[in-house]
């Protein structure tokens, strides 16, 4: 979207009239228990695969041939051969690291959705992180005359990319300046081993604690996927769109699943036709856990009036 004036790009805010949504509904406590299979079960399941172990006389002719192969290939230093170990743990990958960081936040924020909310609003935050930061959680102040802020009355860690930010004002001072576009998005975790994590490794638990009251965790696009920032007088965004759903998926439970059915919507049809009395039926499975039904209907008549239903 743009705007000209005599076929010249002007700069002006465009606000969408989208900042609306229904209400959240919220979970039964049945909904809530959720029980996850037996491992244990499930490994008993498994087959087990026979392992025979190598004689002793087979281990050394190895051993003695790998020695001799490395004196071939010009390796003539000393080798030497360990005794026999247990690994009892495997190394902890990047990836579960990231997926445990998040699991522990308490908030999360899709930036670019973010940045649209405050466009929406009327208000302009330029590239400003902390302008983001206040507008996005309340919990965020700024410190008077200082350029920094507050989380809950202590510092907030900034992370970038899951990499310790060392308790320097160089490296502290690194996510002032990154562009707004080129994040993708944060989370907000109060766990004090996460913040450990991502601390400076010379501080104590009892520094980290005694410093920060949280940890901002800020992911960014990979170089070359960052947007590119509109133009003079223009605004991109994400606009989205909506088509009819000719039919909604209905599971044929004559015959019972063996994983149990935890779905909360039963039944969904945007085109239920009555009978000249006004009545429609209609059928459809429970699922495993639904002991109680939540009903809301709606209608709109050839004359126009509306009614709805909710029980």
């Amino acid at each position: 979207m743009a705007v000209t004036v005599n076929r010249k790009k002007k700069d002006y805010r465009i606000l969408l009239d989208r900042l609306f949504s229904p209400a959240p509904r919220k979970y039964h406590y049945a909904d809530m228990q959720v029980s996850i299979a037996n491992a244990e079960k499930e490994k008993e399941l498994m087959p087990e695969v026979e392992t025979t172990p190598l004689p002793e006389e087979d281990i050394e002719a190895f051993f003695a041939a790998y020695a001799d192969s490395l004196e071939k290939a010009g390796n003539h230093e000393k080798n030497y051969r360990l005794k026999e170990v247990t690994i009892k743990a495997k190394k902890r990958t990047k990836e579960k690291e990231i997926y445990e960081s998040r699991s522990k936040s308490i908030a999360y924020y899709d930036v670019h959705s973010e940045l649209d909310d405050i466009k929406d609003s009327g208000k302009f935050i330029g590239d400003d992180i902390h302008e983001l930061m206040m507008n996005m959680n309340k919990n965020f102040s700024p410190v008077s005359g200082r350029n920094y802020l507050y989380y809950k009355s202590k510092m907030p860690l900034f992370v970038i990319n899951y990499e310790r930010t060392r308790h320097t004002e160089m490296d502290y001072n690194k996510y002032k300046y990154i562009r707004l576009e080129a994040i993708k998005s944060i989370y907000i975790t109060e766990n004090l081993s996460t913040i450990c994590q991502y601390a400076d490794p010379r501080l104590t638990p009892f520094d980290v604690s005694d410093l920060y009251s949280c940890a901002v965790l800020i992911e960014t696009y990979p170089e070359g996927k960052i947007p590119t920032e509109a133009g003079k007088g223009v605004r991109k965004t994400w606009l989205d769109g909506y088509s009819q759903v000719k039919e909604f998926y209905h599971p044929n439970y004559s015959v019972l699943p063996p994983v149990p059915d935890y779905r909360r919507t039963l039944y969904w049809n945007p085109s239920v036709t009555p009978d000249k009395e006004g009545k429609a039926h209609i059928r459809f499975y429970n699922n495993s856990r639904c002991r109680k039904l939540k009903i809301s209907a709606e209608t709109i008549t050839t004359n126009g009036l509306i009614g709805t239903y909710g029980n």
